[in-house]
């Protein structure tokens, strides 16, 4: 009996410790692309670059010296888009240490280049499209902003979920939707503790 009470108290302190550890989201954005972005042009060649932004391949990077400045990886998983520069990022950054796994939910917004009989530079034409996205101005079959917040709403759900049985998720993704995530778990209670997603390769930690 007494050896039955000790082991009943002893369980009771583990899982008082594993309910007290911390949870905590790893946000990551991907490494800048090969893209030549300079110069004025029209809405068409903007269209077009916008397009090859898309596939263009990643700049050069030391993994190590992008991982020095987040929490040390204590999960095996490590979740990113399906779009090219998300996955080569994770794969640069984990290679074979974690299980890459690739979800279509974590893609960037969808955005079309608006038309306008000007010429601006790559970055105006980004800036007037987007906020054209978010005025509701989007072109028929391209996601909403509206539809892309409920995308977000499902992504933190998920998030929440693997992070109760891991403790840690990890995601690398894009700059947009990961400061719309971040904005959304902390409305979920979650706390940020860093702050650096902003920037290609920067993250924001998490942490409830």
């Amino acid at each position: 009996m007494k050896i039955l009470t000790q082991l009943i108290f002893f369980l009771g302190i583990i899982l008082c410790v594993q309910k007290s550890v911390a949870q905590e989201v790893i946000l990551i954005r991907h490494a800048s692309v090969k893209l030549e972005r300079h110069g004025w042009m029209g809405a068409k060649k903007a269209s077009k670059m916008r397009d090859a932004y898309d596939t263009a391949p990643i700049s050069q990077f030391d993994p190590d010296t992008v991982l020095s400045k987040v929490p040390e990886r204590i999960t095996d998983t490590v979740y990113v888009s399906g779009l090219s520069r998300s996955i080569a990022t994770g794969l640069k950054l984990f290679g074979d240490s974690a299980t890459i796994v690739s979800l279509q939910e974590l893609n960037e917004f969808e955005m079309h280049m608006v038309w306008l009989p000007l010429y601006l530079p790559f970055k105006a034409w980004t800036s007037i499209s987007r906020t054209t996205w978010l005025m509701g101005l989007e072109k028929p079959g391209t996601e909403s902003f509206q539809e892309a917040r409920e995308r977000v709403d499902d992504v933190c759900s998920f998030i929440e979920r693997k992070a109760e049985q891991n403790k840690q998720v990890i995601l690398v993704t894009h700059g947009f939707i990961n400061r719309n995530i971040s904005k959304e778990l902390e409305k979920r209670g979650w706390q940020v503790i860093q702050n650096n997603g902003k920037k290609n390769l920067g993250a924001t930690v998490l942490r409830k």
